[in-house]
């Protein structure tokens, strides 16, 4: 499940109001699953601690998996200052494929390319394409 679909979906309206959304699935297909990364704190279970204002924790959430990714990574080198952690978001536990991993990982680092303003993401996604919005700056656009 998404970290929070309310907001996903306020970008979701604003982007059919601008026709972003038709013109993507006309161009690419229906989009078939939407992907959102956003700040985390490193899990407790985990008995992992880093002190490093440089090192942040990311998670990636998906409307068609109830299992979240999770990666720490130092921002300003981009070194993973952990390896993948999966934290389940209700008893079903889905694990994603590993191409889910990889897709995450890109996307982040794309988004980190533009700052730390750029988080939260929000991806609509199908076989072929994604279309991926970085930050609000959308929703502060009126």
């Amino acid at each position: 499940m998404l970290e929070n679909e309310a907001l996903f979906d306020r970008v979701e309206t604003e982007l059919k109001k601008r026709g972003s959304i038709q013109n993507f699935e006309e161009k690419y297909g229906k989009i078939t699953g939407r992907m959102m990364i956003t700040e985390t704190d490193i899990p407790n279970e985990l008995g992992i601690h880093i002190d490093d204002p440089d090192v942040h924790s990311f998670k990636a959430t998906f409307d068609f998996y109830n299992t979240a990714i999770g990666l720490a990574l130092n921002v300003k080198t981009r070194e993973a200052a952990t390896k993948f952690w999966l934290t389940p978001q209700d008893d079903r536990n889905d694990v994603p494929m590993d191409s889910w991993f990889e897709f995450f990982a890109m996307i982040l680092m794309e988004a980190l390319d533009e700052g730390m303003g750029s988080i939260p993401t929000f991806s609509f996604v199908n076989d072929s394409s994604d279309l991926t919005i970085s930050g609000l700056g959308l929703l502060k656009q009126k």
